[in-house]
Parts: structure tokens; C-alpha cells; sequence
């Protein structure tokens, strides 16, 4: 079984396992195709590790804190009202984590349970899985040889931060991480929940408390930018999100000033009813704070709702990259399937649609 050493441990800021600890291979639920154990310090579980090494490989590490029977049979509830449970590792799974955890199924995340918030995705990095379980402990491997002093003493300090929940409005520029070394910046363009809750009408269609955001062209070692400094920078194209990771913080707020129309930067959203508690079959169309009810009309074109709303920014750095470099966002659509299910009407394939969906709805002539 493969398994992170306490020098490996260090580098993701994963406690180690202390030889008074002792392994417990836990029993395995009837759907469970990974091995789960755990490590107790006497009769409290310490730590969890899950891992496969079929199907492209599995691995996850995580802090706990979970009371087991004498016999170490019993999962023993948190107070006095819960119940004791099977000790297996479906029921194991159910406990909240304490602490970091690294995960790897095809990408790698690192995240404190904690705070909720992300230190490191591999999916921003690079459009390439890791295939095996094998290559997984390679990119550990250069992981570990590259971390600094610096670095330990970084994510040491990430690792102990609590749940700090983060303000945000429209017009907020906010910074997250890229990568162990680099930054991003961006901006929410518009709040839709604000918009639910000040009643202002607009085609409601996402899950959630969704944002708009959209991401600069820009990609540095330097986490101290200002508003001011990201002025006059492109933007890719905005995105719709849950405020997930503005609301624990992952990316944070560091000004705030009102969207000019130079700045606008809006998804477009452009069909008929997906649902029938929308109560409507006519035609609608939503882009920024442009709402459009044309219950006398039908679509010119299907497929463009574009509903689709994701937990995490839609970047991968060598697009990001590629775009800075030729100061375009050509290399961002050139990376977009055109057969997705939900199309982009921003795409450049799809100009001359645009175009007469706008004539359609009288926003241009």
C-alpha cells in the first residue's frame, strides 16, 4: 500500500504518525473498491488514509478526531444524544475532518478542513491528469524536493488558520492562488443572490448563491497588488460560481469600486423555460443585469442557456499564460468544446448567432 512517509508529511503540513500510534486496517463498506486505515492514539482516531490502485489510482490523507469502543469495534457518537455506529469505514468517512488533507483522483488538491479553503489545486496547473497512482507519487516526490524553508513555514501557517467567513459585493477585486508560487487576480461582476433577495427581476436558473466573476490576465509571485495596479488589465471571460471560496476566504477581498461599461464583463444566457416551475414558456434572455422577457417570441437558436455553474474559478494556467502572451483570449475559446451542452454565445463561432439574437431582442440594430 502506498503511503506518504513523516518527511513527505511535512511538505503538505499533514501531521505524522507517531509510533505510539497504532494502525487499524478498518473494514470495508460493500461498494468500497479503496483499503481505508486508520491510526488511533489509544482509543481516539488521529488520522484516515484511503487508497486504490486501480482505475487510475486513489489517495487521500486527512486529520480526525473519533472515540472508538474499548473493543474497537463501536464508532462512539460526539454527545450524548447520538448513537454509537458499526466501526467501518462508510461510517468513518461520515465524521467531519480536522486539519489538511490531500487528495488525489486524477488531479490533486490540498485544502484545510478546517477553514475550507483550498492551498493548492493541480487542475489550475496544467490540462493533463495524473494517470496512476504511481504518478501520483512521483509529483509527490518533486513536490517535496521543491519546498523551501519558506514554504514550510507558509503552509505550517496556513495549515492552523480557523473558519474566518468573508464580505463580498459586486465591484470587489479579490487575489487567490494559482499555484504554490504564483497568484491570480479577478473581480465579481455581479451578486445574482443580492439581486434574489432585493427582488430585481432576473432569469434565475442557477444553483446556489451564484456570482459572475472574471479573471485578469495576469499570472505573478506577488500576492500584494492593489486595484489600482490591475486597471487597464484584460480580463478573460467571466464565469458563473458559487460564493463558496469568496465566502471562506480562499480568494480574498482586497478592494472594491463600482463596474464602469469599459470593465463589463458578463456571461449570456439565451433560451426558453428549463423548468416548469419557472412558470413561463416564452423566450428569455440574461446577461449582467440585462434581463429580457419576451413571452411572445421563441428562440431563434437552442442550446446557449448556459447554466452551468461550477465550486471553483474555470482556469488552467498555460491558458492563462497564453493569453497574456499574445494579450488575447483567443487561446481561452480555443480551448472550449463548441459541442458542449451548454454553449458560450461569447465564442467567436458563435458571432453571427449573437448577432441576430441581439437584433431579435432590439439590443442592437
Amino acid at each position: 500500500m502506498f503511503e506518504l512517509t513523516n518527511e513527505q508529511r511535512k511538505c503538505f503540513a499533514l501531521p505524522p504518525v507517531l509510533d505510539t500510534w497504532t494502525r487499524i486496517e478498518v473494514p470495508a463498506g460493500p461498494n468500497d473498491t479503496y483499503q481505508t486505515i486508520a491510526y488511533a492514539d489509544g482509543h481516539t482516531i488521529k488520522k484516515v488514509i484511503r487508497e486504490a490502485d486501480d482505475d487510475g489510482g486513489f489517495y487521500d490523507e486527512f486529520g480526525l478526531d473519533a472515540e472508538l469502543s474499548n473493543d474497537h469495534k463501536l464508532l462512539l457518537p460526539k454527545t450524548s444524544k447520538g448513537k454509537p455506529k458499526k466501526f467501518s469505514a462508510p461510517n468513518l468517512i461520515r465524521i467531519a475532518g480536522t486539519g489538511m488533507c490531500l487528495e488525489f483522483r486524477y488531479s490533486v488538491t490540498l485544502w484545510n478542513q478546517t477553514s475550507k479553503v483550498n492551498y493548492f489545486y493541480s487542475s489550475y496547473n496544467d490540462m493533463t491528469w495524473l494517470p496512476s497512482l504511481d504518478a501520483f507519487s512521483e509529483w509527490v516526490r518533486r513536490w517535496c524536493d521543491e519546498t523551501t524553508e519558506d514554504d514550510l513555514k507558509e503552509i505550517q501557517a496556513f495549515a492552523r488558520q480557523g473558519k474566518t467567513p468573508q464580505k463580498y459585493r459586486e465591484g470587489d477585486f479579490f487575489r487567490f492562488r494559482i499555484n504554490r508560487r504564483l497568484f491570480g487576480y479577478g473581480r465579481i461582476m455581479v451578486d445574482y443572490e443580492q439581486m434574489r433577495k432585493q427582488e430585481i427581476p432576473f432569469w434565475d436558473i442557477f444553483m446556489g448563491k451564484p456570482l459572475c466573476v472574471a479573471v485578469y490576465h495576469i499570472a505573478t509571485e506577488n500576492p500584494s497588488l492593489t486595484p489600482d495596479d490591475l486597471r487597464g488589465l484584460k480580463l478573460l471571460p467571466s464565469q458563473m460560481i458559487m460564493d463558496n471560496i469568496f465566502y471562506y476566504g480562499e480568494c480574498k477581498i482586497i478592494g472594491n469600486a463600482e463596474i464602469t461599461p469599459e470593465e463589463e464583463n458578463y456571461t449570456i444566457h439565451y433560451g426558453t423555460s428549463i423548468s416548469g416551475l419557472d412558470g413561463f414558456s416564452g423566450l428569455r434572455y440574461q446577461s449582467g443585469k440585462t434581463y429580457i422577457a419576451a413571452n411572445d417570441q421563441e428562440a431563434l437558436y437552442n442550446g446557449f442557456i448556459n447554466n452551468g455553474i461550477s465550486f471553483a474559478l474555470e482556469i488552467k494556467l498555460p491558458t492563462l499564460l497564453a493569453c497574456i502572451e499574445q494579450d488575447s483570449n483567443d487561446p481561452y475559446w480555443q480551448n472550449v468544446s463548441p459541442n458542449s451542452w451548454n454553449k458560450d454565445l461569447r465564442n467567436p463561432i458563435y458571432k453571427e448567432q449573437l448577432h441576430q439574437i441581439r437584433r431579435q431582442l432590439g439590443l442592437e440594430s
